[in-house]
């Protein structure tokens, strides 16, 4: 969850109120407001507490809007995002015309902080961020208020309490504040008290609304709970709220990643599993869905079954480079893999030829170490040739990505290291030749000359990528590095200058 939409989502929620307090409005004296509201709250205690008056509706709806007020007086005024100071931007609607003069103000790490008598506001680059109540008339007071007008429409006669207009704009302004409420919690990083406050928010779904109000969709609500929940490391609650939340058709994608997760987290895998890859059957319009099934197999070294959703990624999505590249790398990784087991074959062949050759007067025992090194060394043929298959096809991708992008420069970045990978691995070829079966050298000649092959092939694309990214110093050490074992002292001389400049 972004904290660019804490600050947007409830400005358009505010801004109406707030405009109609910016004329001819003095500033607001809150702790006396709070001071009235406690007042009101004993009276209100006496009220419900009476027999007679207790059992009536009215006696309730009174004292929602007692504690809906009551809750809203520190902030009634203001909404995140609100300008501070006078400014350009701002000339008429900000918080010194509002609020008046701060009694003092500090600086709490980013933020400069506005003190109230019974709030204090956190300011950044003029602009209210989130704030801290210091006296307020109930601590539970919105929660009070909901209590209330359940308890009203409980004792409504007629069963027509929810459905009154004024009770549909209250449950409105309280699931506002809630709201509100949440994403200022969640500013503070006090992510319990955020996700009660969107849960006690999206408990008011019960409620009718008002056909206009579509401002804070229930779907959004329990969606942001639901983050905010698992960043409390409450589970079970967020998994409560996502789920709700995909009911409601609300960033399905989203709700499901984090369905998937939550069972990742808790070792769930094959549930993991199965939720996300059924998610992606009933939405596969979703591209983070895809995304996920795709993540749990190359997590889990499936490299078939993340190669074939890779594919309908990229059938979907074909101008996304990105899945271009996690193909790609996929290869890369089974190719890097392929190389050590192919140098321990290699050992494995050597050391069985030398048992075999220790053993030449023991006619079955040497038979039987040449049988082994024959079938090790089939086996290193066969890891040869995966790994040629797997860098081709790697080699094919990036290639790809290029004629998208000529200028993409990681593609470029990755062939020079694909060749130079190749370079190293036919090294290994080269350095296994027993002597006994090259004494004139052809062979290891024969090799040499791919391995320079291979190392200007490398130079090549590295060169490229030194083209797009000139002060690159990475790409310009391995062509170093290249230029080196190639011998090309005045490039080596060229790049040494470059990377000394650099530096």
């Amino acid at each position: 969850m972004k904290k660019i939409f804490l600050t947007l989502a409830v400005a358009s929620i505010a801004a109406s109120s707030v405009l109609a307090q910016a004329v001819g409005t003095t500033p607001v004296d809150s702790k006396k407001l709070i001071d009235q509201a406690k007042t009101k709250i004993e009276n209100s205690n006496k009220d419900i507490n009476d027999a007679k008056k207790g059992g009536l509706s009215k006696t309730w709806e009174s004292r929602g809007k007692l504690f809906l007020d009551a809750a809203k007086i520190n902030t009634k005024s203001v909404n995140p995002g609100m300008y501070a100071a006078k400014c350009d931007q701002s000339p008429f609607i900000n918080m010194e015309m509002l609020l008046g003069q701060p009694t003092s103000k500090k600086t709490e790490g980013e933020y400069e902080v506005w003190v109230y008598p019974t709030i204090n506001y956190y300011i950044k680059d003029n602009q209210l961020v989130l704030w801290k109540e210091t006296y307020v008339a109930d601590e539970k007071a919105l929660d009070k208020a909901a209590e209330a007008y359940r308890k009203a429409a409980e004792l409504d006669p007629k069963g027509a309490f929810k459905s009154k207009k004024s009770t549909m704009d209250a449950v409105k302004d309280m699931r506002s504040t809630y709201f509100t409420n949440g994403l200022n919690a969640y500013q503070l990083k006090d992510y319990k008290s955020a996700a009660q406050n969107f849960e006690s928010a999206y408990s008011l779904s019960d409620f009718p609304r008002d056909a206009k109000d579509t401002t804070i969709a229930d779907g959004m609500i329990a969606y942001y709970g639901a983050i905010c929940a698992y960043e409390d490391n409450s589970k079970d609650k967020a998994a409560k709220l996502f789920k709700e939340a995909a009911n409601k058709n609300y960033q399905i994608g989203g709700c499901y990643h984090y369905l998937y997760q939550i069972n990742m987290d808790n070792g769930k895998d094959a549930e993991a599993l199965k939720l996300i890859t059924t998610a992606y059957e009933k939405y596969p319009q979703e591209e983070q869905i895809l995304y996920d099934v795709i993540n749990y197999y190359l997590g889990k070294k499936q490299t078939s079954e993340a190669e074939k959703y890779l594919d309908k990624a990229i059938q979907k999505y074909p101008e996304n480079t990105s899945l271009y590249t996690v193909k790609a790398s996929m290869y890369v990784n089974e190719y890097n893999s392929l190389a050590k087991e192919y140098k321990a074959q290699l050992g494995k062949v050597d050391s069985l030829k030398k048992a075999a050759f220790r053993n030449r007067n023991n006619a079955a025992e040497e038979k039987r170490l040449t049988s082994e090194k024959d079938a090790m060394q089939a086996k290193a043929d066969q890891t040869e040739k995966q790994y040629y298959e797997n860098q081709k096809k790697a080699e094919a991708i990036y290639n790809q990505i290029i004629q998208k992008d000529a200028k993409y420069y990681d593609a470029y970045y990755m062939l020079g290291f694909l060749n130079y990978d190749k370079a190293d691995f036919i090294t290994e070829q080269k350095n296994a030749i027993p002597y006994s079966e090259d004494k004139d050298g052809s062979k290891a000649a024969a090799k040499d000359k791919l391995i320079k092959e291979s190392l200007n092939a490398s130079a090549a694309n590295f060169e490229k990528a030194s083209q797009i990214k000139p002060k690159e110093t990475d790409v310009l050490k391995n062509l170093k590095t290249i230029y080196y074992k190639l011998g090309e002292t005045e490039k080596w001389n060229v790049v040494k200058a470059k990377l000394d400049s650099l530096n």
